[in-house]
């Protein structure tokens, strides 16, 4: 009786040490450049990449397969965005291995570029590219390759300088009621002053 009494609070607690630890992978990846700061919605869980290796500490939510020289693994993620809400905006890149090419709106922002190494863990260390959206909704389209050892891509979008909200009509009330009284008044003084 107390050996299977012992099985069944072996069994509770694997059961909780499991739960918990599928809790903990279903969490995620943190992403440095993530809520609150990426202004994009990304059409895949950022970032993309594999296990890591080569000491680059390096996390990913979304699995990229592997590539070789000869045969590249090519992935296309793509973000939608509102250009209304500042008045500069940059795109940050963390790479492993290449980017074939981003646009913003069908317009080419980012060529090829090759890159070898460690991808930056934070976009924000990787490269920038200074981007104009239009007011309203943007939509970047990315290209990216690996060619073995290890993948990864990250990249966000960042606006500095908020645009300044419009005033509201209250107030510009008073503003425009005196600009439409003053010629009033001026001109009835002014028949007056003739009339004298």
């Amino acid at each position: 009786m107390k050996a299977k009494t012992a099985l069944w609070a072996l069994a509770a607690i694997m059961t909780v040490l499991t739960a918990t630890a599928t809790a903990q992978l279903t969490a995620g990846y943190q992403r440095p450049c993530g809520t609150g700061i990426d202004l994009c919605t990304w059409n895949k869980t950022m970032p993309l990449g594999s296990g890591n290796c080569c000491g680059c500490n390096l996390g990913y939510n979304t699995p990229w397969p592997l590539g070789t020289e000869q045969n590249p693994t090519i992935e296309t993620v793509m973000c939608t965005f509102d250009g209304s809400q500042y008045q500069d905006h940059d795109l940050f890149i963390s790479i492993d291995n290449d980017i074939i090419s981003c646009t913003l709106n069908g317009q080419q922002i980012v060529g090829f570029t090759v890159h070898e190494g460690c991808a930056d863990v934070d976009p924000r260390d990787g490269y920038q590219y200074s981007i104009s959206p239009v007011a309203g909704t943007n939509t970047i389209v990315c290209q990216v390759q690996d060619r073995g050892m290890m993948s990864h891509f990250d990249a966000c979008v960042v606006g500095e300088e908020p645009i300044p909200p419009l005033p509201e009509f209250t107030s510009l009330a008073l503003p425009l009621m005196i600009l439409l009284t003053v010629p009033t008044v001026a001109f009835i003084l002014a028949r007056k002053y003739e009339r004298l």
